[in-house]
C-alpha cells in the first residue's frame, strides 16, 4: 500500500516517541503559574510540541492548556484531538506504569491506548502523506489537549483563542467509527452518616481514584469492641465474591480493604467494583453509626451498573444508560459518593435529572452535578461518516464493520464536525482506563496508515 515503506521505515521512531509520552505522568494535578493541570501534564504538552517541532512543525502552546503542530496551506483547517493526561494508574499493575516497557509486540503504560498512542499514530500518519509529496490544500492541525479526561477546559481554551476547526476526527474511540455518544452526566451524591457511635461503627470510608473509573480499591474503618468477630465475618465474605481483602487491626479500630477490577465509567459491567463490594460487606455488620448510610447506598446502587433501582434504566436502539460508582469519600458534612452515568443519545436531559431527583429525595440525600455534556449524534449517511468509513476499509478490507455508537466521552463533542475515529480495532482488547494498558504495535502502525489515508481524503482532496 502507499504508505508501508514509511511506516516500515519509522516503527522503531514511532515506538521511541510514544515512549517518550508514556514515560511522563500526566496526571491531572494542583494548578501552577502557567501550568492550569499541574507540572506532569505540562510536562507532557511540551514533550509532544518538542516531538513535533524535531519533525519539523511550527507548534503552538495555548498557555499550558492546549498546543497544537501545523503544515499545509487554505483557509479550512482539519484537525485532530488528542489528549496527553491520563486517568490515575490505579493498582494491580504487572508492569510500570510509566515505563514504555516492550514486550511481546506491544508497548506498555499509563496512556498508550488513551491517547498518547493515537497521538504519536497521527503524527506520523501527516508525515506520511508529506512524505509521499501529496500537497495539502487546506491546513492540518494535531491539537494536543490536557485535560480530556476531567472536564476539556483545554478545548474550550482552544476554542476561545483559536475558533472551531472545520472537519477532523479524534483519534479516542474505537473503529470503524464512532458517529454517536451517550450523554454523560457525573453527580456527587451526599449520603448522610447519622447514628450512634455504640459497640460497633464506621468512623471512615474512602476509595476509587476518578469518578469516571469503576472503583478497584475501597478502605473503611470501623470503631469495634469486637474485632475478632468482624475478621471472621470479613473472611467468609472475601470467599464469596469475585474480589480480593486485607485489613490491620489496632486497639479498638479496625481497617478493612477491598480491591476489585477497575475499567472505563462507561462500561462499569467489565470491572469489580470495590466501593459497591465494600457496601455490601458492612451491611453484613451490625453497626451503629453507618448503618443508614449503608441503606441509602444499598438503594440507590448496591451492585448494579445500569441505573434500575434509580428508575433510570432508559434505552433506546443505540444503548442503555449504564451507571459507574467511582469514588467515595467521607467529609464532615457526610458521605460523598462519585457517580457516572451515561444516558441512552435520545434520552432527555429534563426526564433524567426528574427521575433523579425523584430517586434521591426519596432516601434523604443529595447531589450536585459536577459535569454535564450532551448527546452527539451524526447520521450514518452524513460526508464525514462516509469518508472516515472508506479510509478504513481502503486500509483493512474490512468491508463488514459499520459505524456505532458509545458510551464514552471523546473530543468529538467539543468541536464541529468531529467524530471518534479508532484507534482500537473490533477485535481487539480494550485496555483503556484498566491496569497493564497496552498497544500492540502492529496496531499502532494500522491506526497510522488509516489516519494517513483519512488525511489525505480531508486535507488533499476536492
Amino acid at each position: 500500500m502507499k504508505y508501508d515503506a514509511f511506516f516500515e521505515a519509522n516503527v522503531e521512531n514511532m515506538i521511541r516517541d510514544v515512549q517518550r509520552l508514556v514515560r511522563i505522568r500526566s496526571v491531572e494535578d494542583i494548578p501552577q503559574a502557567g501550568m492550569p493541570f499541574g507540572e506532569g501534564v505540562e510536562q507532557a504538552l511540551k514533550e509532544a510540541l518538542a516531538i513535533c517541532e524535531e519533525s519539523g512543525y511550527q507548534t503552538t502552546n495555548l498557555d499550558g492548556y492546549a498546543g497544537y503542530a501545523e503544515t499545509g496551506q487554505g483557509e479550512e483547517v482539519v484537525g485532530i484531538l488528542v489528549h496527553l493526561d491520563v486517568v490515575p494508574e490505579g493498582s494491580g499493575w504487572r508492569k510500570d506504569p510509566y515505563g514504555g516497557e516492550v514486550e511481546g509486540g506491544r508497548i506498555y503504560g499509563r496512556g498508550t491506548s488513551d491517547d498518547k498512542g493515537p497521538a504519536i499514530a497521527a503524527l506520523y500518519a501527516l508525515k506520511a502523506v508529506e512524505a509521499s509529496g501529496i500537497a495539502l490544500n487546506k491546513r492540518v492541525r494535531i491539537i494536543f489537549g490536557t485535560n480530556e479526561e476531567s472536564g476539556c477546559l483545554c478545548i474550550k481554551h482552544y476554542v476561545e483563542r483559536e475558533g472551531h476547526v472545520d472537519i477532523g476526527f479524534t483519534p479516542d474511540a474505537a473503529f470503524p467509527l464512532i458517529h454517536g455518544e451517550k450523554m454523560i452526566l457525573q453527580l456527587d451524591i451526599l449520603i448522610p452518616n447519622e447514628g450512634e457511635q455504640r459497640e460497633t461503627y464506621l468512623m471512615d470510608i474512602s476509595g476509587g481514584s476518578a469518578v469516571n473509573m469503576v472503583a478497584d480499591e475501597c478502605r473503611a474503618t470501623l470503631h469495634s469492641n469486637e474485632p475478632e468477630k468482624l475478621v471472621g465475618q470479613f473472611d467468609a465474605f472475601i470467599v464469596q465474591h469475585p474480589i480480593k481483602g486485607a485489613y490491620t487491626v489496632s486497639d479498638d479500630e479496625i481497617t478493612f480493604q477491598i480491591k476489585g477490577a477497575s475499567s472505563h465509567g462507561s462500561r462499569p459491567e467489565e470491572g469489580v467494583n470495590a466501593i459497591a463490594h465494600m457496601i455490601q460487606f458492612l451491611k453484613t455488620v451490625q453497626l451503629g453509626k453507618g448503618a443508614a448510610f449503608t441503606e441509602i447506598f444499598d438503594k440507590l446502587f448496591a451492585l448494579e451498573v445500569n441505573g434500575a433501582l434509580m428508575g433510570l434504566n432508559l434505552s433506546d436502539k443505540y444503548g442503555q444508560t449504564t451507571l459507574c460508582v467511582g469514588n467515595i469519600q467521607t467529609k464532615e458534612d457526610g458521605i460523598h459518593v462519585g457517580i457516572d452515568l451515561r444516558c441512552p443519545i435520545t434520552a432527555e436531559y429534563e426526564d433524567v435529572i426528574r427521575r433523579l431527583d425523584g430517586a434521591v429525595q426519596a432516601v434523604q440525600a443529595r447531589y450536585s452535578v459536577l459535569e454535564y455534556k450532551q448527546a452527539l449524534f451524526m447520521p450514518p449517511e452524513d460526508k464525514l461518516v462516509v469518508s472516515l468509513m472508506d479510509c478504513y476499509r481502503e486500509v483493512t478490507g474490512d468491508d463488514a464493520a459499520q459505524p456505532f455508537t458509545i458510551g464514552g466521552g471523546t473530543y468529538a463533542r467539543t468541536m464541529n464536525n468531529i467524530l471518534g475515529f479508532g484507534m482500537l480495532f473490533p477485535d481487539e482488547e480494550d485496555r483503556m482506563h484498566k491496569q497493564d494498558e497496552s498497544i500492540a504495535i502492529d496496531s499502532l502502525l494500522k491506526a497510522a496508515k488509516i489516519y494517513a489515508a483519512a488525511i489525505e481524503r480531508l486535507a488533499a482532496g476536492e
